[in-house]
């Protein structure tokens, strides 16, 4: 896959990497990210996802493992000669300085000059529509400019691999859609690999090609996005990806109950489960339900962008669905559980 500077992209590869910081403890760590991938590492604070990206680029030294670009062992390079592009969280421009000057301080530092600079820079400038910014300070920035800024330092490196550290959580939550797709824009334009740090889904989900889920200090999931919300690895999981219906439940003969009432048939040995169901795959009925629908009373009506989220007691558990209409608290309802949604974890 070649990007639109004309550099074929690379591929990442991270084998058993771990490390100690004084209470903290990286498990050891295994990744793949193909080459031309947006891969986006989510958790919530202080599980490890800045650590490991500051690993990736040289900031810390790891106790153990390798990183690899393609089959080249950078794990013990310099950070200036790791061909990372690195945009931290807070930017990390430099102040009193022009737009311009950022943008071109990598090339300056490194004495690179010459044709294949000037033409880079002026791809990046067109690209991140900063030209009329290039005198500026970068004081009197915008948040969303300085972000443009900031990526346009990084890819003057003409990078390997770009790596974002929360990257738009600096933003007012109205610009952060928009910017997002504009970061998409440019890694698909560049084919830069990238990988890209953060807490918020939504953001993962606008630009993830794959998902690496991180909890406490080790990688609890990889998959695609789909895989991801649908069939979490473990509860942890499903909570983070905002999955409201974690019912308990038990299999007999192949038959799933919750709360006595048969939802689904599968195959799974015997014993106590937790189901894992997301609200979008259970529909509100009439009450006058069948043997397979749960029923209750409404508890909650929750307007969205897209649709009603119904909360509803069935009894020893709440569940959630989406709904087409709003309802009103105390109204009788049946739910239906699509059959093919169900998702069983050990309890």
């Amino acid at each position: 896959m070649v990007g639109s500077l004309g550099r074929a992209a690379r591929a990442l590869r991270i084998r058993g990497l771990t490390g100690r910081w004084g209470d903290f403890k990286l498990r050891p760590v295994d990744l793949e990210v193909a080459p031309g991938e947006y891969l986006v590492v989510l958790g919530p604070s202080g599980c490890g996802k800045t650590t490991l990206m500051e690993l990736l680029c040289g900031l810390r030294k790891p106790a153990a493992g390798q990183i690899f670009i393609d089959d080249h062992d950078i794990t013990r390079a310099d950070p200036a000669d790791r061909g990372m592009g690195y945009v931290p969280q807070d930017y990390e421009l430099f102040p009193m300085r022009s737009v311009e000057w950022n943008i071109r301080c990598a090339p300056r530092l490194k004495k690179q000059r010459g044709k294949e600079v000037e033409d880079r820079f002026a791809h990046i400038v067109r690209f991140l529509d900063v030209e009329a910014l290039l005198r500026r300070n970068v004081q009197t920035l915008s948040g969303g400019e300085r972000q443009r800024v900031a990526l346009g330092r990084a890819l003057m490196t003409d990078p390997d691999i770009l790596v974002l550290d929360e990257p738009v959580s600096a933003l007012p939550e109205s610009l952060r859609d928009t910017v997002c797709g504009r970061i998409k824009e440019l890694q698909m334009r560049l084919s830069v690999t990238t990988v890209h740090v953060s807490h918020n889904l939504d953001e993962a989900l606008s630009v993830a090609t794959r998902l690496a889920v991180m909890d406490i200090g080790r990688i609890v999931q990889v998959g695609k996005p789909d895989e991801i919300l649908e069939r979490p690895a473990n509860r942890f999981v499903a909570e983070l990806t905002r999955c409201r219906n974690i019912w308990p439940a038990d299999v007999s003969a192949g038959e799933v109950r919750v709360g006595g009432r048969r939802i689904c048939s599968r195959r799974a040995e015997d014993g106590p489960y937790w189901v894992v169901v997301r609200p979008e795959h259970v529909c509100v009925k009439r009450a006058d339900r069948s043997d397979d629908d749960l029923a209750g009373g409404v508890l909650d009506s929750i307007r969205t962008s897209h649709a009603f989220l119904t909360r509803v007691d069935v009894g020893p558990f709440e569940a959630w669905a989406c709904d087409e209409r709003q309802r009103t608290v105390g109204e009788k309802v049946a739910l239906s559980v699509a059959q093919g949604s169900v998702w069983l974890l050990p309890r």
